[in-house]
């Protein structure tokens, strides 16, 4: 009678641990979730919309902080890149060099002269008074340059700026599929651990009664032991991931904190059709990040630049008009008369024109420079994306087969092991074992899917396209 009993405790929990597993698995297998990858590589959004931090400012989120109860993805992310002081630094400096652009428009200031000339020594006559206004005029062009190469430096920072968006954006998705990962692994170690102190009190009944091995209880014991200690190990990492997540983001996430994975869709990274690039898609991708990532639009921005910069030392050989208009008063001869003068600057002589010549070779070289360090980029590019994709088709087959495959087997063997077990034709400790296997086989399976995530978001950065629909 205590063996049946013993045999429906054993029973009970495995079913009640499949159900745990099997809702777990039904947690992540969301119909409505939004992540989903795009076949046809069309144009979905280009990374996403960095907020300014007034607009961030008015969310349920922000006004939310320290209080949220679940963080998604999106949240971490707009945490993260509002809340960075150096963007935050470099959003002030793009939005001053608006103001700066503007005042490259306005002429220099005039000036006003005012001269007492033919003044006796006794200071009892003066022979001539002078007013004098003058403005100087840059030659016709360089002050559009000169607004324009503001301007060029603006669209450098706001390129620098996403890049420095994009680094941050993707250490918080490392992060995010590490807790992912970590959170199954502590789900799968608390499975673990109800069916061991089901087996302990199992084989110590047995064992009381005449009819089990000392050997069983004692194995049971020492695998506790490994699962305490695994998952102390387990929710060591997961501090640190919410250490890293706080630094990131600038807000609280700790253990009191829920993260939502409902974006990660397994069931639709199973489907075959989620991810199947070709040659000519490949290629698509690269063409697209070619256009998009932020790296190659700021050395495209620093090219532009400098040839604003050559544009300006060349047109600084020109010269600039000094233009004067006076009004002189004689009071002696009891007459007045009107002055006008025009001068010019002399950029062009021999003594000086040296400076000017050396301006214009200094950035046709950085020019050359540049445009060779993109080109080098691009090829960088080229090769960064091959590899991913070609790295995400094997994870994908690695992944399919845990699911397809591996899963079904352990199951199935751990389901056969248990019924040998019941009806006296296996072991105790084979049961054990069969148990762990389809759990790590679990392992396998999310550590898979966490590595395939990971390379979605390497291929996000890598191209500039954001995987999202």
């Amino acid at each position: 009678m205590s063996k049946y009993i013993i045999y429906f405790i054993i029973s009970a929990s495995l079913m009640t641990i499949q159900t745990n597993a099997q809702n777990g698995f039904d947690n992540y297998l969301q119909k409505d979730s939004i992540y989903r990858f795009n076949s046809s590589l069309k144009v979905l959004d280009s990374l996403l919309t960095i907020q300014t931090r007034q607009s961030f400012r008015d969310t349920a989120f922000y006004n939310s902080f320290g209080k949220s109860e679940v963080f998604t993805l999106n949240q971490l992310l707009f945490a993260a890149v509002n809340n960075n002081p150096e963007l935050i630094a470099m959003q002030t400096k793009i939005d001053v060099s608006n103001s700066q652009a503007e005042g490259k428009t306005y002429l220099p200031d005039p000036m006003f002269e005012f001269e007492l000339d033919d003044i006796m020594s006794d200071f009892n006559r003066v022979g001539m008074i002078n007013f004098f206004i003058s403005q100087m005029f840059p030659f016709p062009g360089k002050l559009a340059l000169e607004k324009k190469s503001v301007l060029d430096s603006k669209a450098m920072m706001q390129s620098e700026r996403l890049s420095m968006a994009v680094e941050i954006m993707n250490m918080i998705k490392m992060n995010y599929y590490d807790l992912f990962l970590l959170n199954n692994k502590i789900q799968i170690n608390n499975d673990n651990r109800l069916l061991i102190k089901t087996f302990i009190a199992a084989a110590e009944a047995q064992y009381m009664v005449g009819k089990g091995m000392q050997q069983e209880v004692f194995k049971s014991q020492i695998e506790m032991s490994r699962l305490e200690n695994e998952d102390f190990i387990l929710k060591q990492q997961r501090k640190n991931v919410f250490s890293e997540l706080t630094k990131l983001t600038k807000v609280v996430v700790d253990e009191n904190t829920r993260i939502n994975f409902a974006d990660i869709d397994t069931e639709y990274l199973m489907d075959g059709s989620s991810f199947r690039v070709n040659e000519a898609q490949n290629k698509k991708l690269i063409e697209y990040a070619f256009v998009h990532r932020p790296d190659i639009k700021t050395l495209h921005n620093k090219i532009i630049m400098n040839q604003t910069d050559l544009e300006m030392a060349k047109i600084e050989r020109l010269p600039d008009f000094n233009l004067k208009l006076g009004y002189k008063i004689l009071p002696f001869e009891e007459k007045n008369a009107f002055a006008f003068m025009i001068g010019v600057n002399i950029p062009f002589a021999p003594w000086s024109s040296g400076k000017y010549d050396h301006a214009i070779r200094r950035n046709e070289v950085i020019i050359k420079s540049t445009t060779d360090e993109l080109s080098a980029k691009k090829n960088d590019i080229r090769n960064e994306i091959t590899t991913i994709v070609n790295n995400m088709t094997s994870l994908k087959e690695t992944m399919r087969f845990y699911y397809g495959v591996q899963l079904p087997q352990t199951e199935n063997t751990m389901k056969s092991a248990q019924y040998s077990y019941e009806t006296d034709m296996g072991s105790f400790l084979d049961l054990l074992d069969a148990y762990r296997m389809y759990q790590e086989s679990r392992i396998m399976y999310y550590e898979s899917v966490t590595m395939y995530l990971k390379m979605i978001a390497e291929l996000e950065k890598a191209t500039g396209l954001n995987l999202k629909n």
